[in-house]
């Protein structure tokens, strides 16, 4: 008991400010949740996950948050610098969902190989050039039809 104790004074930092975060976040989504009480929901959850669960291998999970999060940014980076679209807007965009989706599994293709430079370099590398492709065609294909 005295390690998950341990184990959750460490944790207690991080997990507050990602509680914080969850309950801002949460507040976006809908003006009816109250973001201070998804706050000590998720504080709660973070601290019986460190006394209870066996997280002394978290590398799954880091792989699986690089995979979300790399074509994600990709996206992100491809949309506002290079393009220089504003998507404020739209609740989703369709086809960076669909970039998104291919980003991720080719994260998950990358992993099973040995690169100097890892998977998230080159997967937001490949993601960002997708986007910016099929934006770069869509708005082609958008100028012949109109003609």
């Amino acid at each position: 008991m005295l390690a998950a104790g341990k184990k959750a004074n460490e944790l207690n930092h991080p997990v507050v400010f990602d509680s914080v975060g969850a309950g801002v976040s949460s507040e976006s989504i809908s003006s009816k949740i109250n973001g201070k009480w998804i706050a000590v929901a998720v504080t709660a959850i973070g601290i019986a996950g460190a006394i209870f669960l066996p997280l002394y291998d978290i590398t799954d999970f880091l792989y699986f948050i690089g995979s979300v999060f790399a074509p994600m940014i990709a996206i992100q980076i491809a949309d506002f610098f290079i393009l220089k679209k504003d998507s404020a807007e739209k609740s989703f965009d369709i086809q960076n969902l669909i970039i998104w989706l291919i980003g991720f599994v080719i994260y998950r293709l990358l992993m099973k190989v040995d690169f100097i430079l890892g998977s998230t370099l080159p997967d937001m590398a490949i993601t960002l050039v997708i986007c910016v492709a099929v934006n770069k065609i869509g708005k082609l294909c958008k100028k012949t039809s109109k003609n």
